[in-house]
């Protein structure tokens, strides 16, 4: 059995609990120190030694305002993902949503809402057809989406409706999201 060794268990222990962080101040031959560890971590983020205990309680303060600080943006850009009853009205049943992935090629899925409860969509991946607009490139084409035209191998999924500014998108996969389709051609490649 491998236990692994937690170096750092016995002074957290002792830290003191600020909410954002957790600071462990303590004195050495060479001056004032100071360790100090976000709510879940097991190593410190911080572990240092001071010139005097004024710096030392100043670069504490200063942590934790910046913990503090970094907590409400977060939960700011929490609140905004969530939209506002605006926005979720915007997306209606029958738009269509885009995803456009890959790495050596650009592929293309459209996904139409078929229901929605809030912000709980229930989409289908639609198919798509190519266009004439040219690519200058043999292996690559612009698409569009044919609405109502449901793939039937593929299943309805259910998706989160959230926004980034104005703009609403669903996480589609843990490597990608799809964005609202304005309409325009949207371009595919593919290889060999």
């Amino acid at each position: 059995m491998n236990a692994r060794f937690d170096l750092w268990q016995k002074e957290r222990e002792q830290a003191e609990d600020f909410g954002v962080l957790k600071a462990l101040k303590s004195e050495c031959a060479k001056g004032p120190t100071l360790k100090m560890w976000l709510p879940k971590a097991t190593n410190p983020f911080s572990n240092y030694r001071y010139f005097s205990v004024e710096k030392r309680d100043k670069a504490l303060q200063a942590a934790i305002e910046d913990q503090k600080a970094i907590k409400a943006m977060k939960e700011e850009r929490k609140q905004a993902r969530k939209g506002t009853p605006e926005k979720i009205d915007s997306v209606k049943l029958g738009d269509i949503f885009h995803f456009s992935w890959g790495y050596e090629q650009t592929n293309v899925d459209f996904y139409q809402v078929i229901e929605k409860s809030g912000r709980m969509l229930t989409l289908r991946e639609i198919g798509q057809k190519s266009t004439d607009r040219e690519t200058g490139n043999s292996m690559a084409d612009y698409r569009v989406a044919v609405k109502d035209a449901f793939l039937p191998d593929k299943k309805p999924i259910k998706k989160l409706l959230q926004f980034s500014g104005n703009t609403p998108y669903i996480r589609i996969e843990s490597f990608g999201w799809c964005s609202l389709w304005d309409g325009d051609p949207t371009y595919c490649s593919w290889y060999a």
